[in-house]
């Protein structure tokens, strides 16, 4: 359980990181409407398919509020890679590499002893720009030791502009490679 509380303080860490950041295709983007601090506030989710073998997990992307997935049959605490989705609106209609420049820098303040390294882009079978793939290494992230972020924009139905942020996350190097065919996968059919 320790395991568990330490994922939802990681990604409560990720969420104040990327909900101070704030594109155009198909529309995959969906918006909802949640109660919060007693009044209504926006919600954004990629219309997701996760790859094969992999799963919602509907506990964790509810008390998380992000889309939370898990290799079938493990769930968010014993899960030894885990994938989520952050979605943020464009509001200011920056360059998807502003975008990435401000996430990286932001991080850098918070985790100082990171290591990020770009990886080769993921192309996307729906014609959409590549997403754009980066390499963490958090040593003093023990839960979040070892990331793959990938970067890329998206639409909802009304053409708005988002960003989209899919990671791959966990604590050893090994199960992150173990799935990353998985999550690239997942990447390149959205």
């Amino acid at each position: 359980m320790r395991y568990a509380a330490n994922m939802k303080f990681r990604f409560f860490l990720s969420t104040i990181f990327l909900a101070a950041l704030s594109a155009n295709a198909s529309a995959e983007v969906e918006k909802f409407m949640r109660q919060c601090d007693g009044k209504l506030c926006p919600y954004f989710r990629l219309k997701f398919t996760p790859p094969s073998g992999w799963v919602l997990e509907e506990n964790a992307t509810r008390e998380n509020q992000l889309q939370i997935y898990v290799s079938r049959g493990k769930d968010f605490g014993d899960a030894d890679a885990v994938m989520y989705i952050r979605i943020s609106y464009n509001s200011d209609k920056r360059s998807l590499d502003k975008f990435i420049e401000v996430a990286h820098q932001r991080w850098r303040e918070a985790v100082s002893d990171t290591k990020i390294d770009k990886l080769a882009n993921e192309k996307r079978t729906n014609g959409l720009p590549d997403y754009q793939i980066y390499h963490f290494v958090n040593p003093s992230r023990p839960q979040q030791a070892f990331e793959i972020m990938a970067y890329g924009e998206d639409t909802d139905k009304d053409n708005n502009p988002f960003f989209a942020m899919i990671a791959l996350t966990g604590a050893e190097e090994k199960a992150i490679e173990a799935a990353e065919s998985d999550y690239r996968a997942g990447l390149r059919a959205h």
